[in-house]
Order: structure tokens, then sequence, then C-alpha cells
């Protein structure tokens, strides 16, 4: 019984102390200067869509999510003027996880893609 009483608290103090397995993950595509198509997986694991318009070079296009270790992560984007040019990256807790990048290629998408690693 008495061993009981010892085991039960050290069990308590060793799931107290695990980390937590979240991430932040955060995609970001800069450098086109007239838009792009983007497709992203979200957190619930569906893959979404989107058409993006971009005045300049500068403007910047981002899409954040709390995901797990595990998770798959993935982005993948396309441009249609020649002239233009496309990087995209994958964040993990603020730090630069997977990137790419293309210029005066309209032809092949720029796809980054990984699991969130664990720690």
């Amino acid at each position: 019984m008495k061993k009981i009483l010892y085991i039960i608290p050290l069990i308590f103090i060793l799931f107290s102390c695990q980390k937590s397995k979240e991430k932040q993950v955060s995609y970001i595509i800069t450098k086109s200067i007239s838009g792009f198509d983007v497709n992203y997986r979200v957190a619930d694991g569906s893959l979404v869509k989107q058409s993006i318009e971009a005045a300049s070079a500068q403007d910047r296009w981002q899409y954040s999510f709390t995901a797990e270790e595990g998770d798959i992560v993935f982005v993948s984007a396309i441009y249609t003027d020649i002239s233009s040019a496309i990087n995209v990256q994958i964040l993990i807790d603020g730090k630069v996880y997977k990137q790419g990048s293309s210029s005066q290629d309209t032809v092949r998408y720029v796809t980054v893609s990984g699991t969130v690693p664990f720690q």
C-alpha cells in the first residue's frame, strides 16, 4: 500500500513535466508582383485553394495555425506573369522550416511540404 502512495505522486509529477507538442505554423508567400494561385493544408487537414492579388513584390500573403508534432504541412503556389517571381516559406515557431522560390517560370508550382518535427 505504501508503494502505491509513492507511485501515484510520481506519476503526476512525470506527466505534468511534459512539453507542449503544439507548434505555431505559418505559410508565407512573397515576391509576386501580380498575384498567384496558392494551395495549402489547414489545421483540420483539408486543402484550400485561393487566388491572391498582389500589387508589388513587397506584398506578403500569410496563413497561420496551430499544429501538433508529426502533422503534415503543405503549401504550393504558382504565378502567371513571366516577369514575376515567388518565394514560399513554412515557418514553425517563427523559424524557417523549409522554403522554395522561382523566377520567370510560370509552368511549375513552387511546393514546400514536410511534417512538423518532433522535439
